[in-house]
């Protein structure tokens, strides 16, 4: 359950940059300086600025994880306060004796009762809990197998269908349960026509999300957190805790280590032409003043037209898709080493064939397929742009690279892209009008489910403990933002947030809530 920001996936491309950013600080720290005598002589006020510097780079990441805490905080509160309510009040006697015998049936291996010892179920609740993790471990490494082949229509089929079943299933049978508990009198051609719409709905907007307000999507990404915590909330407490546990520790390591699951899936997710995987994270805005630490305070720097300028050659050449040449009909000038492999094998092989299997370029020379494939048209040529027309800049927009038409002065028009078909898309250019990209920050949709199931267990038990364990989960989750401005890397949301959980959950119980029925019981005067 990997928490990210955009920072980390674009963070290849400002390294690739800081060279040339480098080079650039030194001539101008140089320019101050006065050599007489064979002494250097430097500017203060250039020290002073290198300082000042510095030191906003360390205010820039605080408030920058203070912004990311903002922006993470109320949903993640709303989906364990949803969660808990829904416990506490969608819950009888009977059902949660019910629903505690069918989660044993289907998932525990060594059962646990009552008339086991404390030991004994420690260790078969540990037990069920490692097997669980194993099969969740084994069900993510197919997960990833599967988008690293881009099998995508295979994967955003399961997921689809996992929400399906989650929506309209199990929100069924929570929406029976609430009607069984509080008489509420609904016909059963109601009750299906709502549980059909309410899963309709909610698979249009998690995986179509275009036309579909954020808000909505947002709203079913919660409130399948709270439906799945609603359900995981009947394992004994044994089974709760020791899961919950290991699920950290799992978190840890699938993150962390080099051969962990989770790791190689950001991995994957954060390269250039990786296709978007929706349903497995919720993604929060930032306010547009948070700004990314590691970036220069100037707007020249966050500016994509100006960075990509540094990448555009002196004589206005730029490498653009095959694609996006033929459309404008622009002069193509070579051929890259990468895209030699598929253009350069026709070349070859049209010397010893008849047909026009190659058109040359009129102006240059060059060799290029008379009609292309999908592969050849998503292959890069380098082109030249014309002296006193507009202009085509590439950036990158949610981790894939699109390129921005430009008109003489400089004005945005549209944002082109390319599919994977070797079709170009023309979009709006508002997101791009003032030269910065979308600034969000993602927590994995696991970690909203495994908080809720915390405090919705401790909301069992008593308010105290629901409060506490809310609380520490929340200053376990600011650690957590403040470490990922820190390292600017994809970081575990589980382990510090799950462990004061715990921690806490059992120290409220054990010690604090009868320390203070103590107190109230026989009040001390000062």
């Amino acid at each position: 359950m990997p928490f990210q920001n955009d920072y980390r996936r674009q963070h290849d491309d400002e390294n690739e940059n800081q060279g040339a950013s480098d080079h650039e600080a030194i001539v101008e720290a140089a320019e101050p300086s006065v050599e007489t005598n064979g002494e250097t002589f430097i500017d203060e006020e250039s020290v002073e600025e290198e300082f000042e510097y510095d030191y906003a780079m360390s205010i820039s990441e605080l408030l920058y994880s203070t912004s990311s805490f903002y922006a993470i905080v109320v949903p993640v509160t709303c989906t364990m306060v949803l969660a808990a309510l829904a416990v506490v009040f969608i819950n009888n006697e009977d059902t949660v004796e019910q629903g505690a015998q069918q989660m044993a049936q289907a998932y525990q291996i060594l059962k646990i009762d009552s008339e086991s010892s404390v030991g004994e179920n420690i260790g078969f609740a540990l037990a069920n809990g490692l097997i669980m993790v194993s099969v969740i471990c084994l069900m993510t490494f197919v997960i990833v197998m599967l988008y690293r082949f881009e099998c995508m229509k295979c994967l955003i089929g399961y997921m689809m269908l996992c929400s399906t079943t989650l929506l309209g299933f199990l929100g069924g049978h929570m929406y029976w349960v609430a009607i069984q508990i509080y008489r509420f009198p609904v016909d059963k051609l109601s009750y299906f026509l709502v549980l059909w719409n309410f899963a309709a709905v909610g698979v249009l907007a998690i995986f179509f999300g275009r036309g579909v307000s954020k808000g909505i999507t947002q709203g079913y990404l919660i409130s399948t957190s709270v439906i799945l915590a609603w359900h995981l909330d009947y394992f004994d407490e044994y089974t709760t805790w020791t899961l919950l546990f290991m699920l950290a520790l799992y978190d840890l390591c699938a993150v962390l280590t080099p051969c962990g699951p989770l790791k190689a899936l950001v991995n994957l997710m954060s390269r250039d032409d990786a296709p978007e995987m929706p349903g497995l994270l919720y993604e929060a805005e930032l306010p547009p003043e948070a700004r990314r630490p590691g970036r220069a305070k100037s707007s020249k720097d966050t500016s994509p037209s100006i960075n990509n300028r540094m990448a555009e050659g002196v004589d206005g050449t730029i490498e653009v898709p095959l694609a996006i040449a033929r459309v404008y009909n622009l002069p193509v000038l070579s051929i890259p080493s990468e895209s030699e492999t598929i253009l350069g094998t026709f070349q070859a092989s049209a010397k010893s064939s008849n047909a026009p299997l190659l058109r040359t370029d009129e102006s240059n020379g060059v060799n290029i397929p008379e009609n292309p494939t999908p592969a050849q048209l998503n292959s890069n040529v380098v082109i030249r742009l014309p002296q006193q027309g507009g202009r085509i800049e590439k950036t990158k927009r949610s981790g894939q690279i699109i390129f921005i038409e430009r008109d003489r002065h400089g004005a945005p028009k549209r944002v082109l892209n390319v599919d994977r078909l070797g079709r170009v898309f023309a979009e709006s250019t508002e997101d791009f009008e003032n030269g910065e990209t979308s600034n969000t920050i993602r927590l994995g949709l696991g970690d909203f489910i495994f908080y809720s199931v915390l405090v919705a267990k401790a909301a069992q038990y008593s308010f105290t403990t629901f409060v506490a364990c809310v609380l520490v989960i929340l200053a376990g989750l600011g650690g957590t933002l403040v470490l990922l401005s820190v390292f600017h890397q994809a970081l575990p949301a589980l382990p510090i947030s799950i462990c004061l959980g715990i921690f806490f959950y059992f120290v409220t119980r054990l010690f604090v809530e009868p320390w203070v029925e103590n107190m109230l019981m026989k009040p001390y005067y000062v």
